[in-house]
Order: C-alpha cells, then sequence, then structure tokens
C-alpha cells in the first residue's frame, strides 16, 4: 500500500527543475523554424519527456510503503533447544542473536518484535529492550543454590546466621557452613525435594573481615560447589539496658540472661511491694531508677517494661520517657500481656485486630512459637518486624527514638525445648529494629547485590556535609549524583577491577571507609541466575504462546527504480537523433 511520493534528492528538486526548464528552451530556440511543421511539436514533447526522465534521475522519486520488519530472537544462557527448534520451525527465515552481556544487540535495527529465550538480559542491559515488544520464553530449570542471604556485617559475639535455598538438591549430599580453611562449623544433609531451604550458624572467634564457606559435599566428600560469604565482624559497642518489672516471670528471666549472654549492660528493677525495688546489675551497669527522667534515660540504649509497669507509669514519667524517645532516641519495648491488647487507642501507642490464632511456624526446619490471638492493625506509622516473612512484632517510630512491642508469649518456651538459636534469632531481630541508632556522620549501603569485575557497582552514602568526594583506594575519584528530594543522600556507580575486598572512602574523612566484596564470573553463578530469570519475568512477563505477538508496521520509502527512467530517456533521446535522418 502506498501514501504518495517524495522525492530523495528533496533539496535539489527545483535548481534541477530550473536547470531542465533551461535545456527545454534552448531545444525550443534551435528547433523554432520549424514551428509550422508538425514534427516541430512532436519533437518538442519527445524532448520534454526526456528533461523530465533526467530530472527523476536526479531527484530519485520514492513511495511511502508499509513494510513489517518480523520478528527475531535472541539467545541468552540457559535457553533450551527445542524451544528454539520450535521457533524456527513456525517462523523459517527468523534472525536470530546470541546476546552478550554488556554489548548491544544488531538484530535492534532489523526486526519490531523480539522472543527471548533462557534465563534472560542482565539487568544493566534490560534498557536495550524498552522500545520493543518482548515474548520471553524462559529456560533450563536452574540447579544449585538460588539464594543466600546473610548479614554482611556482624557485631562480634554475635553469631552468624545463613539462610539459602537449593534447587534439585540431592540425597546424601550435604551442605556445610566451614571457615576459610575449609573447617566445617555447621551442616544440614540433603533431602529428596524440588527446593530445599538450608539453616546454619557459626559464631565469630576475633573481630575482623572474614571469607566463610558454604560447601556442598557429595557422599564421598568431594566438593561440588564453594561459594564465598564475605562477612565484617566488628567490635559492637554494648547497649546499654533498663529492664523494669512488677513481678519476676520466666520470660523476663530469659530475655535477661540472654541480653547478659550478649554482653550488654543491664540494670534489671523488679517491684517488691509498692514503693520497694529490687535492683540487679549486670556487666558493669549501675546506679538504680526509682522513677523516669528524661536525665536519667537519655544514657540507655533500650528499655524493656511489661505491660502493667508501662500502664502504671505516672504522668510525669510517660511524659519523661517520651522525651528521652523523642530527642536522645531511647528505644521502649512493651512485654506484653493480655492487658496490652485491651488498652485504648489514648493509652497504647498500638491497636489490635483479634485473629484467633495462638501458634505460628517459623524457621527450618519448622519450629512452632506460642502467641496471643492477636495481630497488630495495619496503619501508617506502626512498621512490621518480619520473621521468615512473619511478622512477630512492630515499632512507632518517635522522631529520632521507637516503641515497640510483639504477639509472640512464652518465648522461652523455646529455649526448654532446645530452639535456642531460634530464641535468639527472635530476640535479636526484635530488639535491633527498637534499640536506639547509633548516630553516623556517615552511612553506605550497597544496591548492588552481588559485585563483579568490570561491572557496575551501585552504592548510596547519606551524610549532612557538603561536597563530599569519594575515592577508591587507588585515589580515583568517583562522580556522585545527589538526590533531588533527600539532600543528604547520594549515589555512585563504580566498576570493580580486582576481586575479593574492595574500599571506597570520602576524601575529606579517611575515617568513614566502606568495604564491599566482589565475586569473580564462578562465584555466585546460579544465584545470578536465579535472580536475573526474576529481573527478566518482572521486565517482560511470561510469554508462552508463539503467536501472540504481531509484527508492527510502519511506513518506509522505496525508491523508484531508475531503470524506468533511463529507458524513458534513451527512447527519446534516440528517436530525436533518429528522426532527422529519417527526414532526409
Amino acid at each position: 500500500m502506498s501514501d504518495g511520493s517524495v522525492f530523495i534528492n528533496q533539496n535539489l528538486l527545483w535548481p534541477v527543475i530550473l536547470v531542465g526548464l533551461v535545456l527545454w528552451g534552448v531545444f525550443i530556440w534551435k528547433e523554432w523554424s520549424q514551428r509550422k511543421e508538425r514534427r516541430f511539436w512532436v519533437k518538442l514533447v519527445a524532448a520534454f519527456l526526456a528533461i523530465v526522465s533526467l530530472v527523476m534521475i536526479v531527484v530519485r522519486p520514492s513511495t511511502l510503503q508499509k513494510s513489517t520488519s518480523g520478528k527475531g530472537i535472541v539467545l541468552t544462557e540457559g535457553y533450551r533447544p527445542a524451544q528454539l527448534d520450535s521457533l524456527k520451525s513456525i517462523y523459517k527465515r527468523i534472525q536470530i542473536e546470541e546476546y552478550t552481556k554488556g554489548t548491544p544487540l544488531s538484530i535492534l535495527k532489523d526486526v519490531d518484535s523480539l522472543f527471548l529465550l533462557g534465563q534472560g538480559l542482565a539487568p544493566f542491559d534490560v534498557w536495550r529492550l524498552q522500545d520493543k515488544p518482548i515474548a520471553f520464553m524462559g529456560g533450563k530449570k536452574i540447579e544449585g543454590w538460588t539464594t543466600i542471604s546473610h548479614e554482611n556485617k556482624i557485631p562480634f559475639r554475635e553469631k552468624l546466621h545463613l539462610n539459602a535455598k537449593h534447587s534439585n538438591p540431592k540425597t546424601g549430599h550435604w551442605a556445610i557452613l566451614a571457615d576459610n580453611g575449609g573447617n566445617p562449623l555447621d551442616s544440614v544433609p540433603f533431602e529428596e525435594v524440588d527446593e530445599q531451604l538450608i539453616q546454619l550458624n557459626a559464631k565469630p572467634k576475633a573481630s575482623g573481615q572474614f571469607i566463610y564457606r558454604l560447601l556442598e559435599k557429595n557422599d564421598e566428600g568431594e566438593i561440588i560447589s564453594n561459594e564465598p560469604l564475605p562477612v565484617q565482624v566488628v567490635d559492637g559497642k554494648p547497649l546499654k539496658i533498663l529492664m523494669v518489672n512488677t513481678f519476676p516471670t520466666f520470660e523476663t528471666k530469659y530475655l535477661k540472661n540472654f541480653l547478659t549472654d550478649k554482653g550488654h549492660q543491664v540494670m534489671a528493677r523488679t517491684q517488691l511491694t509498692k514503693g520497694k525495688y529490687k535492683f540487679e546489675y549486670f556487666n558493669g551497669a549501675s546506679n538504680p531508677i526509682y522513677g523516669f527522667t528524661e536525665e536519667n534515660l537519655k544514657e540507655y540504649d533500650l528499655l524493656v517494661i511489661d505491660t502493667d509497669s508501662y500502664i502504671a507509669l505516672g504522668r510525669s514519667s510517660k511524659e519523661a520517657m517520651e522525651e528521652a524517645m523523642r530527642i536522645h532516641g531511647l528505644g521502649v519495648f512493651i512485654q506484653p500481656n493480655e492487658s496490652l491488647f485491651r488498652l485504648t487507642q489514648r493509652l497504647s501507642p498500638f491497636q489490635f485486630n483479634r485473629d484467633f490464632i495462638t501458634e505460628i511456624t517459623l524457621g527450618v526446619p519448622v519450629q512452632s512459637a506460642q502467641k496471643y490471638p492477636f495481630e497488630f492493625k495495619n496503619d501508617v506509622r506502626t512498621q512490621k518486624i518480619m520473621i521468615d516473612s512473619v511478622q512477630v512484632a512492630a515499632y512507632v517510630p518517635m522522631e529520632k527514638g521507637k516503641i515497640g512491642a510483639t504477639v509472640l508469649q512464652n518465648t522461652y518456651q523455646l529455649v526448654l525445648d532446645g530452639s535456642e538459636a531460634m530464641y535468639a534469632n527472635i530476640w535479636t531481630q526484635i530488639l535491633k529494629s527498637i534499640t536506639k541508632e547509633q548516630e553516623q556522620k556517615i552511612a553506605w549501603k550497597a544496591i548492588t547485590e552481588t559485585p563483579r569485575i568490570n561491572e557496575p557497582f551501585e552504592f548510596e552514602v547519606r551524610t549532612s556535609m557538603n561536597g563530599i568526594e569519594v575515592a577508591t583506594d587507588e585515589g580515583v575519584h568517583i562522580p556522585l549524583i545527589q538526590n533531588s528530594l533527600v539532600p543528604s543522600k547520594w549515589k555512585g556507580v563504580k566498576y570493580p577491577r580486582k576481586s575479593g575486598w574492595n574500599t571506597i572512602k570520602v576524601s575529606n574523612d579517611t575515617v568513614s571507609k566502606f568495604s564491599y566484596f566482589v565475586f569473580d564470573k564462578n562465584q555466585r553463578k546460579s544465584i545470578t541466575l536465579s535472580e536475573r530469570l526474576k529481573t527478566n519475568y518482572w521486565e517482560f512477563g511470561a510469554q508462552k504462546d508463539f503467536k501472540r505477538i504481531a509484527s508492527s508496521s510502519h511506513k518506509e520509502l522505496e525508491p523508484i527504480s531508475p531503470i524506468w527512467f533511463y529507458m524513458i530517456l534513451l527512447l527519446f533521446l534516440g528517436w530525436l537523433w533518429l528522426e532527422p535522418k529519417l527526414d532526409n
């Protein structure tokens, strides 16, 4: 279908027409003596048509034609050959190109829609296909580790908790957490399931930068896979914790023992009778507290108070506690009992719904924990505290501080049942979320989860400093982009040149350094493919029908073949040359 004609050499149209008219005028002047003869008018028309053909040869007339570019196939790592054969049988001459990370796709200029086979494009290359209709077909099932999660930085004396998923585990194989020398610290046997959740733990013996190992071994002791686990163990400052109770409970006793075993300074106050208290001091804590004031609370990082003591607080004590939260960042945790869930909105920072569930399951292997038959109401201020995708607690920000509570009860029963690791994980996550945050002049955050050599590593830095400059160990400065909405937030991109531990720092603050681990191309390979697959499904969706993408139409200039104009030109020039001879 045509939409009219245009000239490719449109800029030459009028100059060529003028030249043509001049030539025709010269011809008319030359033949003017024959104007009374019929042959004059015939030659005049022949000359005009020859000149018009010559003009057309120069300006190149073309027509706008509807054109269909067609489909193409992009092959990425892990594509299924059978799927490719099916597409080739449907589209006989379909264009195919293999994707290379970081390299532009030449096929894009020739097609208008694509079938994407395999695990997909690297996240930093996804933008290349954003202007094309894509049918993402997926690829082979990923085998091996698909998820490995752990804290990259942990305080000394805290345990390293590793959570991982393995796809298609083989019976007889073992998952082993080992130190850098290969010495096993914890292990779990594989089971015959489609995907197995693995939990392993280890307790660092010193502070510093360490590379633990997640090994997969077969029944003969051969190492099948070896994944590095980079961890920074820091000398954490012990917290100052105040515990206030109206009477002793097992829950308070076990929580107090847990905190003191971690090396925190704990001062516990238990009410004996009205106005009389029993004080206990652990790990250097001192100075009894009878009534709350802003002055005596500001030195504490965390206040653990039971519901009855919280309700019984006088007006001045409650105001002092709230001031300590707002101004000094105090974290307050309310130990629940049935009374907490019946408090009115005026007396409690939380509101609850009754859900009639008295038990939840957590961890791998699954373990049960008791809870009150309530759940937190969702509102804008309440922030969830999750463990294994299950909400176990929540907190409400109070300017610099926080106040929180939990729906769990009798967690000490986990210790009695031999589940000390689960107990520790629960209370570490809850109290870590509520405790006073240490003020940092500069805060770093890695955006890229798995940094690799010569690939973009994105990071974020927050600081109140003006005009900061970030540089590498070699002194190379990294450009930063300031967030327009949050001026204290900056973002940068670094392309690491070496594997292992790398460091970046703020040039005018040499103390504030940020260490991150760069993996080589053979490490975390299955995890990278799994994350890439998720990214591509998120971007392009899952398409299973080969024929659902229709090629789009667009208009292209299709030049008219000049052979026709050459034939007309030669025909009439030949006749003009032959005509005088025929007349003679």
